[in-house]
């Protein structure tokens, strides 16, 4: 099927003459409505026996629109960093022990963030809503912890419990009583709703997508790109809370465009903000980079001007909204780039005075 599908996407994209690549159209349904009928029906055929129909994606599209309509018009409660990364550590200890990896890692901590922005969490119970979450999780992703007993719960949230503990809260024992009272506090409060779909997900179904168009030859480019971006995914969801203005949804699509431009693919001028000048955008991205470059596009104009019609395709947003998420995620990245250094320069600071007082 790649090699058809090669076919298929060197039928489906544009070509150029010496005088310059054609210019992308500004919206994804105007670039559909420029392929030939035959073309577009043995893509959106491939792109539905693969799972990533573009039916599948209008509602992950339509999903996250509530939900970002939701997030902004709630008041939406705030747990601190410090508590928020504990948990999120000891989330990461019980999908492991739940699932034996870390695959649903995004959803859960997806469940979480909308958990705490709809009440205000009792931290005496975050340990047990820690294993309620995961246990949920775990469930939507059909790998239940057969023959988990209560005492494995309690060794994984300990670290968490022992915290707080020191912190002078009360924190009972996981029992299964409790976790399913836990269980069950979560999901009325989420009026069951649990299955919005997460960065992974949306990374999923923008890669698969995007595969196809390109063929098999850009395979390995592509599995480079997404490794990165779910990388750079966990990193930022470490450290912020999702909201209105940092869905998932726009995590994945601004990092997939990050990704496009590390990696030589997209010039980072097309990807600027409209409300930015050339001068700011560069430094922005360079901002959120540990590296502190700007790549240079290792690709002709026809080329990368071709990559980004595939990119529009594959995600349906159009140009403006790929610049507008590219810039939320630059402003995410470097956000977690200056956390990260500043938790780094505070241990080596503690390792120092801890070596002088010996």
């Amino acid at each position: 099927m790649a090699a058809e599908m090669q076919a298929v996407a060197d039928q489906a994209l544009p070509k150029s003459d010496a005088a310059g690549s054609e210019r992308v159209e500004s919206d994804a349904s105007a670039v559909k409505a420029s392929k030939p009928p035959a073309v577009m029906e043995a893509i959106e055929d491939a792109w539905l026996r693969c799972g990533v129909s573009t039916q599948l994606l209008e509602q992950q599209r339509e999903q996250e629109g509530r939900l970002q309509s939701m997030l902004l018009h709630q008041v939406q409660r705030q747990i601190q960093t410090v508590v928020r990364g504990a948990a999120l550590r000891c989330m990461s200890r019980l999908l492991h022990l739940a699932t034996g990896g870390q695959n649903g890692w995004c959803k859960t901590v997806l469940l979480f963030d909308r958990y705490c922005g709809e009440v205000e969490i009792a931290l005496d119970l975050l340990p047990m809503t820690c294993v309620a979450i995961v246990r949920i999780v775990s469930k939507m992703e059909q790998k239940a912890y057969p023959g988990v007993p209560e005492s494995c719960w309690n060794v994984c949230a300990d670290e968490l419990r022992v915290w707080l503990m020191s912190a002078g809260y009360q924190v009972p024992e996981a029992t299964e009583e409790l976790i399913l009272e836990q269980e069950m506090a979560v999901l009325r409060v989420l009026q069951w709703h649990t299955t919005q779909p997460c960065a992974q997900q949306w990374s999923l179904t923008f890669f698969t997508r995007f595969a196809l168009l390109a063929g098999p030859g850009f395979q390995r480019s592509l599995q480079e790109v997404e490794m990165k971006l779910l990388a750079l995914a966990r990193a930022v969801i470490m450290c912020q809370q999702a909201s209105a203005m940092l869905t998932h949804g726009t995590l994945a699509l601004g990092l997939l465009c990050v990704c496009m431009v590390e990696a030589g693919l997209l010039p980072l001028e097309e990807l600027q903000p409209e409300d930015f000048t050339a001068e700011e955008w560069r430094n922005l991205y360079m901002e959120s980079q540990p590296s502190g470059m700007a790549p240079m596009c290792r690709l002709t104009a026809p080329q990368w001007a071709q990559i980004l019609e595939m990119l529009t395709l594959s995600t349906g947003a159009a140009p403006p909204e790929l610049k507008a998420s590219a810039r939320r995620a630059g402003e995410a990245l470097g956000m977690a780039l200056r956390g990260i250094r500043q938790a780094q320069q505070q241990m080596q600071a503690r390792s120092g005075a801890e070596q002088h007082s010996i």
